[in-house]
């Protein structure tokens, strides 16, 4: 699968803007991956409160299950940073 990242995610990802992955059954297990790939702190700031919203092929998981939403190989994975207009 591809995984994009936007914004503020990019500079945590010591300015990568993507990444291929196999294997990644769910979005925790994606999560997992990419912080054993970019460091355990990146994967904080992934799950931090309110920090990033992940979309997989355009739709946000919350609509889906979450961190439990399932992934196929071919998913399109997009990290962007919260943005709080509040």
């Amino acid at each position: 699968m591809t995984v994009l990242f936007y914004g503020s995610v990019i500079d945590h990802a010591g300015e990568q803007q993507s990444f291929r992955l196999q294997g990644s059954e769910t979005v925790r297990d994606l999560i997992d991956a990419l912080g054993h790939h970019f460091g355990q702190k990146f994967k904080a700031f992934l799950l931090g409160d309110e920090t990033c919203l992940f979309l997989i092929n355009g739709k946000g998981i919350m609509t889906a299950r979450g961190l439990d939403t399932k992934l196929e190989p071919e998913d399109k994975v997009e990290i962007l940073p919260f943005i709080d207009a509040g």
